[in-house]
């Protein structure tokens, strides 16, 4: 099975836990990030099961150029976002996937496409 879909947002790097007195936490940024994520794997896996067995994973990502800033964030921490998103809806975990290719692109819109 191949699925392959895309999202229009602007690509987020995975921050660190934040660490309180409470507990741990991710920032409100990225759980919304995810949440959108998940919801467009939701939509493209059409009501499917998650996959099973070895997975290869590409993942495309193009950030809207701005003019006072050049980072991009490193592809390890792009990369972890979106495929932690994907649990559980796309594949059962993210240790499934044995190859991955993640690259990066300045476009005049964001967008994030992952081909599986």
């Amino acid at each position: 099975m191949v699925l392959k879909f895309s999202i229009p947002i602007e690509p987020i790097p995975q921050p660190r836990a934040r660490v309180t007195r409470n507990g741990t936490y991710q920032p409100a940024k990225i759980r919304a990030y995810k949440a959108i994520i998940r919801k467009a794997a939701l939509a493209a896996m059409n009501g499917k099961p998650p996959m099973t067995g070895e997975i290869h994973c590409s993942i495309r990502l193009y950030r809207k150029y701005k003019s006072t800033s050049r980072r991009f964030g490193d592809c390890d921490n792009l990369y972890k976002a979106i495929t932690d998103a994907m649990n559980e809806i796309v594949y059962k975990d993210d240790s499934q996937i044995t190859k991955c290719t993640v690259e990066k692109f300045t476009a005049p819109s964001p967008l994030v496409e992952i081909t599986l």
